[in-house]
């Protein structure tokens, strides 16, 4: 009889709703434990702080004299320069997208609008990286340097660190205008779920105090708004983080701290091609395990800024809440 009252309260539909649940934690689990092992030789033979070590300034994934450099501070301050050139681009387009969609009254170009975002949003991300270098060697190249002037100089003792020929057409600037193409189409929609969310009651009390359009928008529909558009924007940053296509191929894997540090004509490769290059996804050499530690290291790296930045956004969107009573 007690076999048969716990098979009777044993919830099958729950029970399987939950194994499926776990299962994508069980996975994050996994992958986080398992970069964590194998990035150990490269914390422990490599070090993090001092000469060619993985916190210094030198070029990541090169070797001088005998000597290898896997230094990552170039690799982090262009992951930064490419979400700030990124977002900055991207955000406002996809803001101005999914209000000019909620707000106004497009008819047929709404349409065509919604239409472009989804054909957008389905093109390869090595399909924009190609465009972009066509785009680089037409426009860029012939109207930025002069008629047979290179465009990169390989500066005085550095000419090791720049094989093949040129010229050097490669810059964070383009690879942050290419990636916030592939982003807008993934931002706008994310966006104005957020903006549909805001109870239309909001917006006829506003209407009904004598509040324009605009005003209403400025004052009620966006700040409601606020935290999903701050959520949207988190997994656009995220996204942007994670591209190693279009970053590997108009950025690069290897590269200097610029100087001036927002120097975005300079190529400043980021966290996910400098571990490419050091698992030689962008060369015909083959990693060594020593250089596949330091790309696994540099997953880990990644891991730790996106739940940073998944923390920040927590806590600004417990703020605005709290600001604006929501």
């Amino acid at each position: 009889m007690e076999l048969r009252k716990k098979l009777k309260q044993f919830n099958v539909p729950k029970t399987i709703f939950l194994i499926l649940a776990l299962i994508p934690l069980a996975m994050l689990l996994f992958i986080i434990v398992s970069i964590f092992i194998k990035s150990i030789p490269a914390m422990t033979q490599i070090g993090f702080f001092g000469y060619g070590k993985l916190f210094s300034s030198e070029i990541a994934g090169i070797t001088v004299n005998g000597v290898e450099y896997y230094g990552l501070l170039p690799a982090i301050w262009g992951t930064i320069l490419v979400i700030i050139i990124t977002m900055a681009i991207a955000f406002p387009v996809a803001l101005a997208i999914a209000i000019l969609a909620n707000e106004l009254t497009l008819g047929v170009l709404g349409n065509v609008i919604r239409t472009a975002l989804g054909i957008f949003s389905g093109i390869p991300t090595i399909i924009y990286a190609l465009v972009a270098i066509v785009f680089a060697q037409l426009i860029i190249i012939p109207k930025f340097c002069g008629a047979g002037y290179p465009g990169t100089i390989p500066p005085s003792g550095m000419t090791w660190y720049y094989p093949g020929s040129l010229p050097y057409f490669t810059s964070t600037l383009l690879g942050g205008m290419m990636l916030s193409l592939v982003i807008i189409p993934f931002l706008a929609p994310l966006i104005d779920d957020a903006i549909r969310g805001v109870p239309r009651s909001l917006k006829e009390a506003s209407y009904s105090l004598g509040a324009n359009r605009w005003h209403t928008l400025r004052h009620v529909v966006l700040p409601y708004a606020s935290p999903g558009i701050l959520s949207a924007s988190s997994l656009a940053v995220l996204a942007t983080m994670g591209d190693v296509v279009i970053v590997g191929m108009l950025i690069g894997f290897q590269s200097l701290l610029p100087n001036p540090l927002f120097d975005i004509l300079k190529s400043t490769a980021p966290l996910t091609s400098t571990g490419a290059g050091f698992a030689g996804g962008f060369s015909q050499s083959q990693g060594t395990p020593l250089r596949s530690s330091a790309a696994n290291f540099t997953g880990l790296l990644l891991l730790f800024i996106a739940f940073a930045v998944l923390a920040a956004v927590q806590i600004l969107q417990n703020k605005l809440r709290r600001r604006f009573d929501l």
